[in-house]
C-alpha cells in the first residue's frame, strides 16, 4: 500500500477527497458486516415465547407493564413512540445583534 497523499493535496476545491485516495483505505466497518440495528430487528423478528409472539412485542408489552406500575421513563417512552418527541423551544428575554470580526487577515476577511 502506498503512503497517503501529503494533508490538503488528497482534496478538491470544494473540500471533498480525490480520486485515488489513500488516506482513508482499509479503515470503517467491512463489507458485509451488519449494524446493531440491524442484528436487534433480526432478533426482535425471533419468536420470542411459546405462544408465538415475537420478541419485541414481548418486549413492547413489558415496557407497558412498567408504564401502568408509574415508571416514568416508560409512559415516555411510549408518550414520544406513539405521538413523537415534543418540540423543546428556547425562549430568550434579549435579542442581541451579531457581532462581526475583522481580523485583517485575508483568508479570515474572505467574503462570500
Amino acid at each position: 500500500m502506498s503512503d497517503p497523499i501529503e494533508n490538503g493535496q488528497n482534496r478538491n476545491s470544494k473540500g471533498q477527497f480525490v480520486a485515488g485516495n489513500t488516506a482513508s483505505v482499509g479503515k470503517g466497518r467491512p463489507k458485509g458486516s451488519r449494524s446493531i440495528p440491524d442484528i436487534l430487528r433480526k432478533i426482535s423478528d425471533e419468536e420470542g415465547t411459546t405462544s408465538g409472539i415475537d420478541k419485541l412485542e414481548v418486549v413492547m408489552r413489558k415496557v407497558f407493564q412498567y408504564a401502568l406500575e408509574g415508571k416514568s421513563w416508560a409512559v415516555q417512552f411510549i408518550a414520544e413512540r406513539l405521538e413523537g418527541k415534543a418540540k423543546e423551544h428556547i425562549i430568550t428575554e434579549e435579542f442581541k445583534p451579531l457581532q462581526v470580526l475583522k481580523f485583517n487577515d485575508p483568508i479570515l476577511d474572505e467574503e462570500d
